[in-house]
């Protein structure tokens, strides 16, 4: 009766936590690509919301169940209201295309769409995919995003954001490298690139990443729909892996300068959950990565040395990334 009810208050309080972030979507003075990062930062927390919701239901009864997906549904709605109300006007326009906003997971699946079984994702996909969508970097106090950016290395500036979040989206043969604390880091559709950060004295949400090195100090990290990654991991909590594939992991050593996330004592690096594998042993969508391949010393002396000006194409050689 304790864990449920210790549950229950889980999902309130985030809830309203989240109800709160939304809401304060349509106050915020930031540029719309910052608050678009920030639109996208409350679809990851009804997500991870759904997928704990998910977990939790062999322990939830019925009636609490139900009470639970009104609340993911209440949050969806809120979220595409709100992304409406702040989306631009046009003027005028003879015709026009209803614009599909993305709804969160329910408890279920997804709200309005297909549950993805992840076999029509291709890491061969390409960063346009999407539609287009103008290049460039996008600062605030509280958040640094890069977006469809391709051939770059991008170092997120210090200390004016300290503390915030980091979004990388749409992006392809980069370098992103944030060695001072933030919030958050969320990326989406990142291709050949890798992607350095901590600590995170957050989570670290990303989707969709393929063939690339990701090098992260954090205190959760959440995959969905990766394929074919090093993970180089300082972690407190269990790393969770979702439709993912060929990914494997090691521990984050001293040497690389990140520091760890506040309040961490246990690296728990190689304790992956795998939410598509229930099944005893292991899961096959991820591994160890063995002593052999993992980078030697003198290869951690690039990631503390980067500058703006050093060749992308160097550095990804320098790091098995083609």
């Amino acid at each position: 009766m304790a864990d449920h009810e210790n549950f229950y208050r889980h999902v309130r309080d985030k809830a309203l936590e989240l109800r709160g972030q939304i809401d304060e979507l349509k106050t915020t003075t930031l540029d719309a690509t910052v608050r678009d990062a920030a639109a996208t930062q409350c679809l990851i927390g009804i997500n991870d919301l759904s997928f704990d919701i998910r977990n939790h239901a062999h322990d939830s009864a019925p009636h609490d169940q139900r009470t639970y997906n009104e609340i993911i549904k209440g949050l969806n709605d809120q979220l595409q209201k709100v992304r409406s109300e702040i989306a631009p006007r046009r003027k005028f326009a003879f015709t026009s295309v209803p614009k599909t906003i993305p709804t969160a997971f329910s408890s279920t699946g997804l709200e309005g769409a297909p549950v993805a079984d992840g076999s029509n994702q291709s890491s061969e996909q390409s960063p346009q995919a999407f539609g287009p969508k103008p290049a460039g970097t996008s600062s605030s106090p509280t958040s640094s995003s890069f977006t469809n950016i391709c051939n770059t290395l991008c170092l997120v500036p210090s200390p004016n954001h300290a503390g915030g979040g980091v979004v990388l989206a749409d992006s392809s043969r980069c370098v992103i490298k944030c060695s001072v604390p933030t919030r958050s880091l969320t990326t989406d559709n990142v291709h050949n690139g890798l992607v350095v950060a901590g600590p995170i004295n957050g989570a670290a949400h990303v989707t969709r990443l393929a063939k690339s090195v990701l090098i992260v100090s954090c205190r959760q990290l959440r995959m969905h729909d990766c394929r074919n990654c090093d993970v180089y991991l300082e972690c407190s909590s269990n790393p969770i892996i979702e439709h993912c594939s060929e990914m494997r992991f090691a521990p984050l050593q001293d040497f690389v300068g990140l520091g760890v996330p506040e309040g961490s004592q246990t690296n728990m690096w190689n304790q992956v959950n795998d939410f598509n594998w229930l099944k005893a042993g292991h899961s096959p969508n991820w591994s160890v990565l063995s002593l052999a391949r993992r980078f030697r010393p003198d290869r951690w002396t690039i990631i503390q040395s980067l500058t703006e000006g050093d060749p992308v194409d160097t550095v990804l050689k320098a790091f098995d990334i083609n």
